[in-house]
C-alpha cells in the first residue's frame, strides 16, 4: 500500500563542523572585515540538492556580539556571531547563525557546549523553512561558496563539507500535509480524532498533555494537541521508533481564505512537530534524523487513519510550493485505533459499577457529576447524609472512577467523569442495554473492518444498532435497530441519549462511508424510549 509523503516545515538545531576545528569561524570573521561588516540582498545561484539546474537564493549578511569570552590566546577582544539569512524560491528560508566553539578552559567553558568537544565550528539552525533535512547543509556550504565568488573572497572549498559531528542536534522538526478542507473536519470536530487523544490521554499519570483549540476565524483555525512521551507510549506501544513527544497541529495561514478558487491556502495543513521541550529538554542526534522524519510520518498517517481520512495520495489532498501529494518511499506502520478500546475499558469500568451500585454509592455519584470532582469527604458528608464511614466505603467500591488524594475526591480521568456524568441519571433497567453496547465494542477489532465503514461500524456499536434491512438491497427501504435508549427531550432531566444528535452522528458516519445520504435520511429507526414501548422514527423528521 502506498501512503502520501508529507513536506518538511519548520526545522531548528545545531550542526557542528569540528574536522577543521575553529577555522571555519575565523574565516568567517575574515569575510565579514572583507565585506566591511555585512551586505543585503545579494543574489546566488546554487546547484539543487539531488536535482539538475540551479536555484536562485537572495542572502543578506550581519553579526552581533555573542557573549562569550575568547580564549586568552586569540588576538581579539570580543566574540561575535554572524548572522546568514538566506531565501530561496517559494519562501524557502535558512535563516543560521555561525558561532565559535573553542577549546576553552573548564572554567569559562558555556554549558551548551559539550566538555568533550574541541575546537567547532557551530551552524545554529534559526528557523528554516521549507526544507528537507539533508538539504540543508547542501545548501548552507553552496551559499557561503557563492557569496565569497561574488565578494571576491577566498574561501576554502574544504570548509562546511564533511558529516556534522556526532553532537549536532535537531531541537524542532515539523512535517505536514495539505488536507481537503472538508475531509480535515474529521480532526477537529466535537468527536474528532484531536478531542478524542485529549480525553483519553490527559489523564495518564506523569504526562503534560494540552490541547489549545483557536476557531477566531474558521472552525479548525489553529487546533494544536501536544502529546509528550507517556502519550505517546500510551497511543503507539507496538511502534518501532523510540517514543519521542510530538504536537499535531491543524492549522490555516493568517489570513483565512473564504473561496477555494485554486488556491491551496483554503484548505488547512495537518502537521506533526517535533519539538525538544516536549521530550524531557532532550534534542534528537543529527545522525537519527531519517528515523525522525519517519517517525513523524508514521505518527501522520495513523493520525489520518483513525480520522477515517484515506493515507495514500488521491484529491483528499491539496498540493501547494512544496506538498506535492505524492507517494512516499517510507515504509509506514498502521496500528489499530486505540481510541475505541480505551474508550470501551473505561466505559466498562464504569457500568460494571453502576451494575452494583447502592444508594450510598448513587448519591456520591450524583453530587460529584454536578461538579468537576473535586470535593472533600466533610462536604460530601454534608449534601449526602451520609456519615464519613459510609463515604470512604462507597470511595473503596467505587475505586475504578473515583480517588481520593489528600482528602479530596476526584475522577480518575475526564473521560471516565464525562460518561458518568451522561450515565448517573440512567435508569436500572437501562444498565443491561448500555452494558451490551459496551461489550460489543470491547469485542470488535478493527482490523475487520473496511476502511471506508469503520466510522458507520463505530457509530453502530456505540448505540448497540444494526441494519436489520435494506444494507444491500436499494429496492428495499433501510431499517435500523438502535438498542441504547433514546429520547426526544432536550430536558435536562430526561432519560437516555438524545435522538437528534445520535441520528446526527449516524447520518455523518454512513456518507464517511459513502454510503447515499438519501437511504439514511428515509431510513426507519427503531429504538427504545426510557419508561415506554419501541419508538419508530423517520430518520429525516429530526436531521
Amino acid at each position: 500500500m502506498s501512503f502520501v509523503a508529507s513536506a518538511p516545515h519548520e526545522t531548528r538545531g545545531d550542526l557542528l563542523y569540528a574536522e577543521y576545528g575553529s577555522s571555519p569561524y575565523w574565516a568567517v570573521r575574515q569575510l565579514y572585515n572583507h565585506i566591511d561588516g555585512g551586505l543585503s540582498k545579494l543574489e546566488v545561484e546554487i546547484p539543487r540538492h539531488e536535482e539538475d539546474g540551479t536555484e536562485t537564493w537572495v542572502v543578506s549578511l550581519g553579526f552581533h556580539q555573542s557573549g562569550l569570552s575568547p580564549r586568552e590566546s586569540d588576538t581579539v577582544n570580543t566574540l561575535l556571531e554572524y548572522d546568514i539569512n538566506a531565501y530561496g524560491e517559494g519562501e524557502r528560508k535558512l535563516p543560521v547563525c555561525v558561532q565559535p566553539r573553542l577549546a576553552w578552559s573548564d572554567e569559562n567553558r558555556p554549558d551548551s557546549v559539550p566538555a568533550a568537544l574541541g575546537p567547532a565550528t557551530n551552524v545554529k539552525l534559526q528557523n528554516v523553512v521549507n526544507l528537507e533535512l539533508d538539504e540543508i547543509p547542501h545548501v548552507f556550504k553552496w551559499v557561503m561558496r557563492r557569496v565569497c565568488e561574488q565578494v571576491g573572497f577566498d574561501w576554502s572549498r574544504k570548509y562546511f563539507t564533511e558529516e556534522p559531528h556526532k553532537f549536532s542536534t535537531l531541537t524542532q522538526h515539523e512535517r505536514y500535509l495539505r488536507i481537503d478542507r472538508e475531509q480535515a473536519q474529521k480532526l477537529v470536530r466535537r468527536d474528532g480524532v484531536f478531542m478524542k487523544l485529549f480525553m483519553l490521554c490527559a489523564d495518564i499519570e506523569g504526562s503534560h498533555i494540552v490541547y489549545d483549540s483557536n476557531n477566531e476565524d474558521v472552525v479548525g483555525f489553529n487546533h494544536q494537541l501536544r502529546l509528550d512521551r507517556s502519550a505517546i507510549e500510551e497511543l503507539f506501544s507496538n511502534s518501532q521508533h523510540r517514543p519521542r513527544g510530538l504536537q499535531l497541529k491543524h492549522y490555516h495561514p493568517q489570513y483565512v481564505r473564504t473561496e477555494a478558487n485554486g488556491d491551496p491556502l483554503y484548505h488547512p495543513k495537518l502537521g506533526a512537530l517535533y519539538k525538544k521541550n516536549l521530550n524531557r529538554d532532550q534534542a534528537v542526534p543529527w545522525s537519527e534524523r531519517h528515523d525522525l522524519v519517519a517517525d513523524l510520518e508514521e505518527k501522520l498517517m495513523n493520525v489520518l487513519s483513525w480520522a477515517d481520512i484515506p493515507t495514500q495520495p488521491g484529491m483528499w489532498f491539496v498540493p501547494d510550493d512544496h506538498f506535492d501529494a505524492s507517494a512516499s518511499d517510507r515504509t509506514v506502520a498502521l496500528w489499530d485505533d486505540p481510541t475505541p478500546q480505551i474508550e470501551a475499558s473505561q466505559e466498562s469500568v464504569i457500568m460494571r459499577t453502576f451494575s452494583r451500585l447502592t444508594d450510598s454509592d448513587r448519591d456520591v455519584l450524583e453530587h460529584l457529576a454536578l461538579t468537576d470532582g473535586g470535593r472533600s469527604v466533610s462536604e460530601l458528608k454534608d449534601e449526602t447524609g451520609w456519615s464519613s464511614t459510609t463515604i470512604h466505603r462507597v470511595l473503596r467500591r467505587l475505586s475504578g472512577l473515583l480517588e481520593e488524594d489528600g482528602r479530596v475526591v476526584t475522577w480518575v480521568s475526564s473521560k471516565i467523569a464525562q460518561e458518568v456524568r451522561e450515565l448517573v441519571s440512567i435508569a436500572d433497567d437501562v444498565v443491561d442495554s448500555v452494558a451490551a453496547r459496551i461489550e460489543n465494542v470491547l469485542n470488535v477489532d478493527p482490523r475487520d473492518l473496511e476502511r471506508s465503514g469503520r466510522a458507520l461500524q463505530n457509530w453502530l456499536n456505540r448505540y448497540g444498532a444494526e441494519v436489520v434491512a435494506g444494507m444491500n438491497d436499494r429496492s428495499e427501504r433501510v431499517r435500523i435497530r438502535v438498542r441504547t435508549v433514546l429520547t426526544q427531550s432536550k430536558n435536562s432531566a430526561a432519560t437516555g441519549e438524545y435522538l437528534p444528535d445520535v441520528l446526527e452522528e449516524g447520518h455523518r458516519a454512513w456518507c464517511d462511508a459513502g454510503l447515499d445520504s438519501r437511504r439514511f435520511l428515509n431510513a426507519i429507526i427503531t429504538y427504545d424510549q426510557a419508561y415506554g414501548p419501541i419508538q419508530n422514527t423517520v430518520a429525516r423528521k429530526h436531521l
